[in-house]
């Protein structure tokens, strides 16, 4: 059995996994709030109980050894879990509720968690959700929230990952701008040069645009330039109802305006397996965040909205 004295110091294994990430030890002692000989210390103390060095000081940017690389791999889910298991209990002690972070496009949380949050409240009348929604991807790998929601493939860098709403890209638009250019539900566009379009981005990786949208399925691409772009979602959809144009619209967060009549489905549509809305967290295996993300998925497999 191994001894307490055998046993490295969280504060070294802190100054281990910080300078690694870093590539520094002056910004690790920077975020620790600790001195840069300090950090050094500590980590000459680790290497001490391992016996063996973790980090090749004679490279710059600072660089571990092969045994250190592995070390760092091995620590940074353990380091993170406790550093999220007391910022929670921090709170806890002047909030007496569960809290459940939960972050999120701007998109997916107006149309698709916003009609849902009453009853998940009413579900969990005793967890306290923080709602942190964001249209930056990188904000959404930086985020630290219990529950994530992705719009990709699987990341691979979560514990829990599914595939919540698969993708589904369609056109849409008002029953009045459908008369007005002779359309009806479940048209077939061969051609955008004639309608007026609404755009969210140009060119952003993440989903599609009319360009990359209609080069997929054959379709005649717009012949005029891109003005402007909403960059946000549920302005978008609200152009769209207001009969300002056509909109590109994903499966599973304009279902309730095609069902109360404010917007028709047009096609065709470009569906894929593999990709869309994920649900990911490093949390699930916690009875509160496993018991929110499982009433989550019940809402897409069973839903009643």
């Amino acid at each position: 059995m191994i001894k307490e004295s055998e046993l490295p110091t969280l504060s070294s294994l802190l100054a281990f996994e910080a300078s690694v990430r870093n590539q520094s030890m002056t910004d690790a002692a920077h975020e620790l709030g600790i001195t840069q000989p300090l950090v050094s210390q500590r980590i000459r103390s680790l290497e001490e109980i391992i016996g063996g060095i973790l980090i090749d000081r004679s490279i710059k940017p600072l660089a571990p050894t092969q045994a250190g690389l592995k070390y760092y791999h091995e620590l940074k889910e353990p380091l993170e879990a406790i550093r999220h298991a007391t910022m929670k209990v921090k709170s806890d002690v002047q909030e007496p509720r569960t809290k459940i972070s939960i972050s999120v496009y701007f998109g997916f949380a107006f149309h698709w968690l916003m009609p849902r949050l009453q009853r998940l409240q009413e579900a969990f009348p005793d967890y306290l959700f923080e709602v942190l929604p964001t249209n930056s991807l990188k904000e959404v790998l930086a985020s630290k929230a219990d529950i994530l929601f992705h719009f990709s493939t699987s990341t691979g860098q979560y514990q829990f990952e599914k595939l919540l709403i698969p993708e589904e890209v369609y056109p849409v638009c008002s029953p009045d701008f459908a008369k007005k250019y002779q359309l009806k539900s479940g048209d077939i566009l061969e051609s955008l040069h004639n309608l007026p379009l609404l755009h969210k981005d140009k060119g952003d990786e993440r989903w599609f645009d009319w360009q990359n949208w209609s080069e997929k399925l054959g379709i005649k691409p717009p012949n005029h330039p891109v003005t402007f772009c909403y960059h946000n979602y549920p302005l978008m959809i609200e152009a769209a109802v207001k009969g300002h144009g056509v909109c590109l619209a994903w499966e599973g967060l304009i279902n309730a305006f095609i069902d109360e009549g404010e917007l028709i489905p047009l096609g065709p549509r470009i569906k894929s397996i593999n990709r869309g809305y994920q649900i990911c967290s490093n949390y699930y295996s916690t009875f509160a965040v496993g018991n929110v993300i499982n009433w989550l998925i019940d809402e897409v497999e069973t839903p009643n909205v």
